[in-house]
């Protein structure tokens, strides 16, 4: 059986794909977030214009 190989991180290639897909999903919900604080904030209290 052949071992699998690591990167530097010590995870597999498929560890590391399950990783990216978290990482991605978590990044995304986090930007949502704040984009809609932003608005809410530019609703209440411009800071320009």
């Amino acid at each position: 059986m052949a071992e699998e190989t690591r990167s530097l991180s010590g995870l597999t290639n498929a560890e590391a794909k399950e990783f990216h897909g978290v990482f991605m999903s978590s990044m995304v919900v986090f930007l949502l977030i704040a984009a809609v604080a932003h608005v809410l904030v530019w609703s209440w209290r411009p800071w320009f214009g």
